[in-house]
């Protein structure tokens, strides 16, 4: 496996694995819990990120089949809404399906092992290709693979913030 692939797989995996210990022993109550009426909760930002993920990994560097489509996740969640949540108004994040973590936590685990699948099958020269995307310019499979860490370790950082907010440093 070549370093950027090495390094693009240990900064994933370390940010589920912090995902993992933000939301330990968290109550379904704690994780919709929201700071402000502006504010995003737990759950949406774990489908969020999971969202995210998929469309960028599979529908962008994969074969373009999402793992939120072809494994019926919105049929098990009951989640209706189209895209990633990028865009979202409050009140479209505030009408997220209450979904177990578990289960959202389930799809987050079935887009990482997609994404370590496209990652694994990933050739050097994707990096340099050009992706469309209608909202930003200038997109190479490089940004996206950059783009990936970025927005989850942004998102952890969030969901880290919340729980603090609930339980203190001590929680």
């Amino acid at each position: 496996m070549s370093r950027f692939k090495e390094a693009i797989r240990s900064g994933m995996g370390e940010y589920l694995d912090k995902l993992e210990e933000a939301l330990d022993g968290l109550t379904a109550a704690e994780t919709r819990w929201q700071a402000s009426t502006e504010a995003n909760h737990i759950d949406w930002l774990v489908w969020h990120m999971a969202r995210v993920e998929d469309s960028w990994m599979n529908a962008v560097m994969g074969d373009g089949e999402q793992v939120w489509l072809a494994g019926g996740w919105a049929r098990r969640t009951g989640i209706t809404a189209k895209g990633s949540g990028y865009g979202q108004t409050i009140d479209e994040v505030r009408a997220l399906p209450v979904v177990p973590m578990a289960e959202l936590m389930g799809y987050f685990a079935a887009v990482r092992e997609r994404s370590f699948e496209v990652l694994d099958r990933l050739e050097e020269s994707a990096l340099d290709r050009r992706v469309e995307h209608p909202g930003i310019k200038d997109i190479t499979g490089r940004w996206v693979l950059g783009h990936v860490l970025v927005e989850e370790s942004q998102h952890l950082g969030q969901v880290a913030f919340i729980r603090g907010l609930i339980r203190g440093l001590d929680g």
